[in-house]
């Protein structure tokens, strides 16, 4: 497991925007989005040889779970920048887990940040949104397609912690780790199974020579039974004292 939490961003048709104007045409102030997505492949890597995926279950967010968490809300992965935060399901950030999802609101401060991240999702600069989490239990699935290219899928199942959304521009995807990870898991996967079999040719040959020495000193103790034989028949002269 890598020591730093990983980061996810997410590009979907619900994204993250500002609520509609409010009764009497009052400027809304309030960011909404969703965040975490649930049972979607995503493509966190992909080059010739590698394609990495990975699915996030419903029981890796429940509502109780993210009731204990502490999570800012924050602009472009910088924690410096936090608009919002729910400390153990209080504070200026709600969250809502659905059945789909994770979803989130928060009213945009009135500062120059706020007034800024309002204004680019207004305008549509920023449309996605990001989680920032430490992963727990997941499986590891890997086979290899038609084409050669090794598919590697994680199926999260539980997060250890939540600790931050953001409202994100470009994907957060830590391609180069990723891919760094990947390359060296399946390396690790070849080289155990190169020592596998190697090991097994190892006993396989083994074992075979055990078997030819048993043959030769089963071979050996025939003759030599043969010729006790032999010896004592022509010690009572059975053939005429010749053999």
């Amino acid at each position: 497991m890598e020591q730093n939490p990983q980061m996810r961003a997410l590009f979907n048709p619900i994204g993250v925007k500002v609520r509609e104007a409010g009764e009497g045409g009052s400027e809304s102030r309030m960011l909404e989005g969703c965040a975490i997505v649930f049972n979607t492949p995503t493509v966190l890597y992909e080059d010739d040889e590698l394609i990495v995926r990975e699915i996030i279950l419903p029981s890796c967010a429940p509502q109780a779970f993210m009731d204990t968490q502490d999570v800012k809300l924050n602009l472009l992965h910088k924690r410096d920048d936090s608009l919002a935060r729910s400390i153990n399901g209080k504070g200026s950030l709600t969250i809502v887990t659905r059945e789909d999802g994770v979803y989130f609101e928060a009213e945009a401060p009135v500062c120059d940040l706020g007034d800024r991240a309002l204004a680019l999702v207004k305008n549509g600069t920023y449309t996605g949104c990001s989680f920032e989490f430490w992963e727990g239990d997941f499986d590891r699935e890997q086979t290899t397609l038609g084409n050669g290219k090794i598919d590697v899928l994680y199926t999260h199942k539980s997060f250890k912690s939540v600790d931050a959304l953001t409202i994100a521009m470009d994907p957060a995807y830590p391609t180069t780790t990723v891919a760094a990870r990947e390359k060296d898991i399946i390396k690790r996967e070849a080289d155990a199974q190169k020592d596998a079999e190697a090991e097994k040719a190892k006993v396989e040959a083994e074992q075979k020579a055990q078997q030819e020495r048993e043959a030769k000193e089963k071979a050996a103790r025939k003759q030599e039974l043969v010729n006790k034989l032999l010896r004592e028949a022509k010690d009572k002269t059975l053939f005429g004292g010749e053999l």
